[in-house]
């Protein structure tokens, strides 16, 4: 074999091995799993603003949702509207909030350990559901979400129980973590100077802006 034709013969395997590498990934991301970044506080101290979460798309094709799951889902009346929380409660269940308490069929809840609370005054229910949460019978084929910063957050209590089929993964671990910081310059018109602003600002600031201890952290 000439010198010429095994440079094509390289060339050839390495367009090959690219292509399968492409392939494996896009059926990896439309198949397997699902990325989502976390553009808000709701599910502090579980995750934080700037958490890039990984999901499972799989975990749900074999199994039913667990209390404790934390999931990526659709907002149930906000089409295309991706929100992260908390499983409480499954099928049959029933959930009541009484004095920010969570209660799962008549039974106080031992909540989890990374659950935030803003402060610790309680709002009547006659102004806000935030505190209380009339007894829900959580139907089949859904669950009741709730998130970790409770005070602030709008889950569950707001929108109602969230159909498994509106779930688009069970959270796994997070793969990427880029600080949010207010100094930042904001993308607005006309565009062209902030894009330039926003890349030089990232590149001074690249090291001190990512979450170096949240990467690989995992969730549940």
């Amino acid at each position: 074999m000439t010198e010429e034709k095994k440079k094509t013969s390289r060339h050839a395997e390495f367009i090959k091995a690219v292509v399968l590498i492409l392939l494996i990934g896009i059926a990896l991301r439309v198949f397997v799993l699902f990325p989502h970044k976390l553009d808000n506080t709701h599910m502090e101290n579980s995750l934080y603003e700037g958490d890039f979460l990984m999901a499972s798309q799989l975990s749900y094709k074999f199994g039913e949702p667990q209390t404790g799951d934390i999931i990526v889902f659709e907002h149930p009346f906000k089409f295309g509207e991706l929100r992260v929380g908390r499983v409480i409660a499954v099928s049959g269940q029933t959930v009541e909030i009484l004095n920010k308490l969570v209660y799962i069929d008549n039974e106080p809840f031992t909540d989890f350990e990374n659950i935030k609370h803003a402060d610790f005054s309680i709002i009547s229910e006659d102004y806000s559901n935030r505190d209380y949460s009339q007894p829900t019978t959580v139907p089949t084929g859904a669950v009741y979400v709730l998130c970790d910063n409770r005070d602030i957050a709008e889950d569950s209590r707001n929108f109602g129980t969230v159909n498994i089929e509106n779930i688009k993964g069970k959270g796994g671990f997070v793969y990427w973590s880029w600080k949010s910081d207010p100094k930042a310059p904001r993308w607005e018109s006309p565009y062209i100077t902030p894009a330039i602003k926003i890349l030089f600002y990232n590149l001074i600031h690249f090291p001190s802006r990512i979450g170096w201890g949240r990467i690989g952290a995992s969730v549940n």
